[in-house]
């Protein structure tokens, strides 16, 4: 027996505790195996859910970065068409207006372009009671 700080110690009992410490959790991680494999197949199969579904949206949907490649040319072209016919804008709108208070269709605002100066893009919306 040995004695380590004034206590006694028999080595072959440390050394047999210490091995069963290690039996013991090596006997924990092979039976917690099952249980570590099926959270990751879960983890697998989630992300392959993901996968798929992201495929099916792109071919439902189209390709999201050529959309908006389109939209903003779409864009860019009512822009310059808006900036074309700003005096033409103006006069459909007050055309619009007088139609539309002759018909049957009831409108809510009339929507109108100006450019002022080339540098800033103003939207004014005139709106009118509907009766």
């Amino acid at each position: 027996m040995l004695y380590i700080n004034g206590r006694p110690v028999n080595p072959l009992m440390s050394f047999l505790m210490s091995a069963l410490v290690l039996a013991g959790m090596v006997l924990l991680g092979v039976l917690l195996l099952p249980v570590i494999g099926g959270i990751l197949l879960f983890v697998l199969l989630l992300g392959l859910a993901v996968v798929l579904y992201g495929v099916y949206w792109r071919w439902r949907h189209g390709d999201p970065l050529k959309k908006m490649q389109q939209d903003a040319m779409q864009a860019m072209q009512s822009r310059a068409w808006a900036s074309e016919s700003c005096a033409e804008s103006a006069a459909d709108a007050v055309r619009q207006t007088d139609e539309a208070m002759r018909g049957n269709e009831v409108r809510t605002g009339v929507r109108r372009t100006t450019t002022i100066e080339d540098v800033e893009v103003v939207e004014e919306i005139r709106r009118r009671e509907v009766k």
